[in-house]
């Protein structure tokens, strides 16, 4: 298979993930709603920047159960740069890249060569643009929380390495985490490592992790009252079954778990091998248990795609270790490996960037809907009182105050209003107009897929 070298298998890889990112990169300059966070993500760093309260009092129909650090990072960043909404997506987008090169850094931390740790790289962003897009060029803190955290976590094997403490990195963890509260995988991880290989020397950086943590914790009390414990406590929804149902998602990971897991089972008693199973394992636990919350979506699953690209570059890395591979030959396993991630990578029905490329109609879409949302706008501007928006980003471009958010409605509903109240008597009791925005407001109007006609 000499056609289908080193270089031609990352220049494919590459290929891939540049068709994918067209999506994502393509639809950030249109004041379209891509995914329903982003209207509130883009409100609260308004509040951030002086707008509104950053943590809204209880009775409200709106919360805010996310850490403080990325609406400042907005809500200023604004002031200087134009609308948050679109600094989050700029941001967002960069942050996949960013974490795409740290996961080739941290696979050549572990020994490993450029090839394993470019397709390493390669494949999580080509992933995240083709199955987890949602957050990709989006204005939401998932991403950039990661890349934080992934930052952090090559800091540590940095210093692990070289005999000094892990202090610095272990704070910038606990940073991060008050960017994006559910990145846990990475400190969870270095903790339990620390303490399964040094025992009672580790005591010291556990604690001031978690002296670090609680600590944000207080300041933010102090900061924000009883306020900030009422909104980050927020009743939620869980569901065993959802989180059961969760686990069929994995499937757009799922050759990179195996390249890993062949290679972790014959290679068990090495350090490394070790550190990374603790390092999925913990991925697939937190992934398992969040999703077994209401609401929860794909972010609970970007800590797990991180460690699968590293697992994925090691297990390529050294596969050549195994019997059945020297066999075989290690350029041609390679090979068919690479040829199984991209073939998984191209399985899908969705074909935006096919679309973007061939269609200038479709292409014309995103101009007319662009001025659909416009136009809606002007009309929610019009309407005396408080509205609520299920297009939150329409609601904001027109002005209105943020006063009505899906999710907390939700979770009002099923945890805490008496039994037969509905939705609408929650607004009618708030004075709030539901404004019905046209569709093509948002994105998802302009989602293709095979089963589905234009």
């Amino acid at each position: 298979m000499r056609f289908f070298g080193p270089r031609a298998q990352v220049a494919t890889l590459s290929l891939v993930g540049a068709y994918f990112l067209l999506w994502p990169l393509w639809r950030i300059p249109f004041p379209l709603e891509i995914a329903s966070t982003e209207g509130w993500n883009a409100y609260f760093a308004d509040a951030a920047g002086g707008a509104a309260p950053l943590y809204p009092p209880p009775g409200m129909l709106i919360v805010n159960n996310y850490p403080p650090l990325s609406f400042y990072l907005l809500g200023y960043a604004e002031k200087v740069f134009g609308d948050a909404l679109y600094i989050g997506r700029v941001l967002s987008l960069l942050a996949t890249l960013g974490t795409g090169a740290l996961i080739y850094r941290i696979v050549r931390q572990f020994d490993a060569g450029r090839l394993s740790g470019t397709i390493a790289g390669v494949w999580f962003v080509a992933t995240m643009a083709k199955s987890f897009n949602r957050y990709v060029g989006v204005d939401d803190p998932q991403i950039v929380a990661e890349l934080a955290m992934v930052a952090a976590l090559s800091w540590f094997l940095a210093r692990d390495r070289a005999g000094r403490p892990a202090d610095p990195a272990i704070l910038l963890m606990a940073l991060a985490g008050f960017y994006k509260h559910n990145v846990v995988v990475i400190p969870a991880t270095v903790l339990i490592w620390l303490l399964l290989r040094d025992g009672g020397k580790a005591l010291r950086p556990v604690a001031l992790g978690i002296g670090a943590v609680l600590a944000g914790l207080l300041l933010c009390i102090v900061l924000y009252g009883d306020a900030f414990l009422a909104n980050m406590l927020t009743p939620r929804s869980y569901s065993l079954a959802r989180g059961i149902a969760s686990l069929g998602r994995l499937q757009w990971i799922l050759p990179a778990l195996i390249v890993w897991a062949v290679w972790a089972a014959h290679a068990w008693r090495t350090s490394l091998a070790r550190f990374l199973a603790l390092y999925i394992g913990v991925g697939l636990a937190a992934y398992f248990v969040q999703w077994t919350g209401g609401d929860v979506l794909d972010n609970a699953q970007l800590d797990l795609v991180i460690a699968a690209a590293i697992g994925l570059g090691i297990g390529l890395e050294r596969g050549g270790e195994l019997p059945f591979v020297r066999r075989l030959g290690e350029e041609r396993v390679r090979c068919l490996v690479m040829l199984v991630l991209i073939g998984r990578l191209l399985a899908t029905q969705r074909y935006e960037p096919m679309l973007l490329l061939a269609d200038p109609a479709y292409r014309a879409e995103f101009y007319v809907n662009a001025a659909i949302a416009r136009s809606e706008a002007l009309r929610v501007a019009a309407i005396p009182g408080p509205v609520g928006c299920n297009n939150k980003v329409m609601c904001r471009m027109a002005g209105k105050p943020f006063v009505y958010d899906d999710f907390r409605t939700e979770m009002i509903l099923a945890t805490e209003a008496p039994k037969g109240t509905t939705t609408e008597d929650l607004l009618r009791q708030h004075g709030i107009t539901v404004f019905d925005n046209d569709p093509r407001s948002m994105v998802s109007s302009l989602e293709r897929s095979l089963g589905k006609k234009r």
